[in-house]
């Protein structure tokens, strides 16, 4: 992992001269430039912190300082495992560290850690670094009391610097840096490093099939459509990247929800399900090149199960437009003709398990005879040669590795035109599986299905469609029920094939391959050891594993590589190798369908790319930043509001208000928000609440997803009974995502009826059982920094030592000037908790005082349930 090419050099040189963001195209070897940073001050006498590194990436970077020798202590990790004892002697001992950014949030905060004794920090995923991330926050509060410490960021991710208004501007001012080093595929040096020496590539573009096609193209004018409805229903919102080359990313959801979360309570259901069916065509249209076509078509079929009616009845739930028009007929007609066809008078089974009448076509996808013809010409060559050698065959994902495999497995020495046994057990299991998927799109009783929307009794195919289903014809014509129809015809000839097979003879097919597991969790252990060495020579599949796979192209130093999907990064990473190993023997062999969604994907990923390099090279030369000077120093933005009129002379008020939040909120942008507002923010474990602005104001935050869940389970009302106890002032705070409407319930999930399990129910019993119970809305975070602002003018600061004790259950912690037998006579009384004994050993003389109070006191004190409990336990007589 040294510094063996000439760009790497440069790059290295650059970055360690002047603090800045580097931006280079992916596959590259970033990773290794980060390496040899961390490297290079790996020395007890620095403290370097590498940040926004995930566990699994860790593990990858230790292992690949290994190999540079840095191993002794090298990479040491901080998270939420390590005491604070050892924290702090990690710490003090300096190296380079890891530490997750929730803790050293805390830890800087605390002054647990020695900022100015920090050499410098790594920002590694630059990109996802945002003004609420807590990356932010951590670079904030570095920068106020280290001016000296180095800041260098790396991400190689450029289209993520393109989305909105100035991004790399905003990204640069986030991390305290003023350069930016861009490193595209297309510079100078990297291409003169790089084509020394090539690998020998031969690219191979299979056509797909004539019913691949047809589905494909269906696939795209069901897309299209979907698009052309989002359009015409919103035409409010800006729909210039509403085209069908962005629907084919998942980048595309984000867009989507970009655009209509903002109003996504005035948005009808249909736009929702239009959404959600742009999700599932991109997954269908990805499907069909990577999944089997026994596969594909069970698929397509849980899709007509879900949205069948008897699936739906009791829910407010239509089904999908798209399954309406003639380019979903034209997909499920051919998906169906790529596994069977039907020859009726054929009495003779083709098979025992599967039914009469049905003659298995199974088609294979082109691929497979591709790699088949590919391996067997590898493996003459290596015989003649008499060399043993590694084939590496990298795929997409893991499901294909374990498809590609079992085929691998089932093939014979021999070609045959018989379907491929692992696919005629497919076949077997679909039936099987088939069975109940019947159950599903049937399985309501016919009575109950009458009672609930009676239909006529008459054959299904001869129903005409709803008026509101039917599709529009040109001219004068009766329209057509023929989308319905096609749906039914299908769900019914295929319940007819299920009940044809013999149970006897599905019983005994294996399990092993059902074809709803391919969504189980992902084993390396295990996936290694499977799917290991499989023949002479040596054949390894595994799926792109990002930059883990440069060190593993050093590792086994393969002579041949098969790559089944098309991946940019890749490919780039075969050409770092390629010309850091010259002497090598590699030959790359490259799939790709032509004239499809996947080269169509492949080419525009790399045109993406390069356009945003383009842009970013654009923003770089007019891009004005402020001086390195004023970023170091503090921002005094809210001087005009420290300003006080009432003071002679609108002085300045001295000490800064402070708020005590509890550390598991730091999980929130809101802290962060919070000390940008010069609030001063204290983080300690709560047991009550928050956030305490007082000695009397407690606040429990709650977002939309945890208010729902805490309803639910009930634990809110255990929240709201603690700080009712403890704090005179009790407040909950329903804070919204910024980005997203300002909405509890939109307009089309509001009833004419309110029952007892809606939200609005379980608020307004909450408010009538806790009346000092305040409910404060707010819309975004920055919005509840500008509530606290306000609800803590003229209140006291709160005490941080009282905060943790309130609520606490630890019995070392009780005061000593309480007697102890007491105590102990109170905490066995019913209405008596850990959580409230000392408010009311705080308010009550004694336990004979207690005992003559009245209901409405006891209440008062401890709660309304407990403290009837204990009036009730009181005067029960004997």
């Amino acid at each position: 992992m040294t510094l063996g090419l000439e760009y790497h050099r440069q790059i290295f040189a650059e970055l360690l001269s002047a603090d800045g963001l580097l931006i280079l195209a992916r596959g590259l070897g970033l990773r290794r430039i980060l390496c040899n940073f961390l490297k290079l001050h790996a020395d007890p006498k620095n403290l370097v912190l590498l940040i926004n590194t995930e566990t699994d990436e860790e593990q990858q970077i230790r292992e690949e300082l290994n190999c540079l020798g840095c191993n002794k202590p090298g990479l040491k990790v901080i998270n939420n495992e390590t005491s604070v004892s050892e924290r702090t002697e990690v710490y003090l001992s300096g190296g380079i560290l890891s530490v997750t950014s929730r803790i050293l949030v805390v830890d800087l905060l605390t002054k647990r850690i020695p900022t100015h004794l920090i050499t410098g920090i790594l920002v590694n995923h630059a990109h996802k670094i945002t003004e609420l991330s807590l990356e932010a926050f951590i670079l904030r509060l570095f920068r106020e009391e280290n001016k000296e410490g180095f800041i260098k960021a790396f991400s190689d991710s450029p289209e993520s610097f393109t989305t909105g208004f100035a991004p790399l501007e905003k990204t640069l001012k986030l991390l305290f840096l003023r350069k930016v080093y861009l490193w595209p595929r297309f510079h100078v040096a990297i291409k003169e490093s790089l084509e020394d020496s090539k690998a020998e590539v031969i690219e191979l573009q299979q056509s797909l099939t004539k019913n691949m096609e047809d589905i494909q193209n269906a696939i795209i004018d069901c897309i299209q459509a979907c698009l052309s409805e989002l359009k015409r229903s919103n035409p409010t919102i800006d729909v210039d990247s509403f085209t069908v080359e962005n629907a084919l990313f998942k980048s595309f959801d984000v867009i989507v929800r970009k655009q209509l979360d903002p109003i996504w309570h005035r948005v009808s259901y249909k736009t929702k399900q239009l959404v959600g069916d742009l999700k599932t065509l991109r997954r269908l249209i990805s499907y069909l090149v990577n999944y089997d076509c026994v596969t594909f078509n069970s698929f397509l079929e849980t899709i007509l199960a879900s949205n069948s009616p008897t699936a739906n009845i009791g829910k407010n739930i239509t089904q999908s437009p798209w399954l309406f028009t003639d380019a979903s007929d034209t997909l499920f007609t051919t998906a169906k003709s790529r596994v069977y066809k039907i020859q009726e008078g054929r009495n003779e089974r083709a098979n025992r398990a599967l039914p009469p009448n049905m003659v298995p076509v199974l088609e294979e996808l082109p691929k497979w005879q591709l790699l088949r013809s590919i391996l067997t010409e590898i493996g003459s060559e290596t015989i003649k040669a008499n060399l043993q050698c590694t084939i590496l065959i990298l795929v997409e994902n893991e499901r294909t590795c374990a498809q590609l495999k079992s085929y691998l497995d089932s093939l014979t020495d021999e070609p045959s035109d018989e379907p491929s046994p692992m696919l005629l057990k497919l076949l077997k299991n679909y039936f099987h599986w088939k069975r109940g998927i019947a159950r599903v799109s049937g399985g309501v009783p016919e009575k109950q299905y009458q009672s609930k929307a009676p239909v006529p009794q008459n054959d299904a195919s001869q129903r005409s469609a709803p008026s509101n289903k039917r599709r529009r014809v040109r001219g004068g014509a009766k329209p057509n029920p023929v989308p319905r129809s096609v749906v039914e015809k299908v769900e019914r000839e295929l319940s007819e094939l299920s009940a044809s097979v013999n149970n006897d003879q599905i019983d005994h097919i294996s399990n092993a391959l059902t074809l709803m597991e391919e969504d189980e969790e992902f084993d390396i252990e295990s996936f290694s050891t499977y799917f290991g060495l499989v023949s002479k020579p040596h054949i390894m599949i595994r799926p792109y594993k990002g930059e883990a796979d440069a060190r593993m192209l050093e590792d086994l130093q393969p002579e041949y590589i098969i790559m089944y999907d098309p991946n940019p990064t890749f490919i780039r990473q075969t050409e770092v190798f390629k010309a850091l190993h010259p002497d090598s023997m590699l030959r790359v062999y490259f799939f790709i369908y032509d004239n499809s969604v996947e080269e169509q994907r492949y080419l525009s990923l790399i045109r993406k790319e390069k356009d945003a390099f383009e842009r970013l090279i654009h923003e770089k030369s007019i891009m004005a930043l402020p001086s390195e000077s004023t970023m170091t120093q503090p921002q005094n933005d809210t001087l005009l509001e420290t300003l006080n009129s009432r003071i002679a002379g609108g002085a300045v008020q001295s000490a800064a208000s402070q708020v005590i939040v509890d550390l598991r909120e730091f999980r929130s942008s809101l802290p962060s928000i919070l000390h940008a507002h010069k609030l001063k923010i204290i983080p300690c474990t709560l047991e009550v609440g928050d956030y305490i602005l007082s000695p009397t104001m407690c606040v429990e935050r709650k977002s939309i997803s945890d208010l729902i869940g805490s309803l639910n389970s009930g634990r809110l009302y255990t929240q709201a009974e603690a700080m009712s106890v403890h704090y005179k002032v009790p407040i909950l705070l329903i804070e919204f995502d910024e980005s997203k409407s300002f909405s509890l319930q939109s307009l089309g999930e509001m009833k004419s009826d309110i029952g007892l399990n809606d939200l609005s129910s379980k608020l307004v019993l909450l408010t009538i059982h806790f009346p000092k119970l305040r409910l404060i809305w707010s819309s975004s975070p920055h919005a509840t920094a500008k509530i606290f602002e306000d609800l803590k003018k003229n209140h006291d600061e709160p005490d941080i030592h009282k905060a943790m004790t309130v609520g606490v259950e630890s019995v070392s912690e009780i005061n000593s000037s309480y007697s102890i037998t007491p105590q102990d006579v109170l905490r066995s009384l019913p209405g008596i908790t850990s959580k409230n004994y000392r408010f009311v050993m705080s308010q009550v003389e004694n336990i004979q005082e207690l005992s003559e109070m009245s209901l409405e006191r006891l209440q008062k004190l401890i709660g309304d349930a407990p403290g009837k409990e204990l009036h009730d336990f009181f005067r029960k007589t004997l």
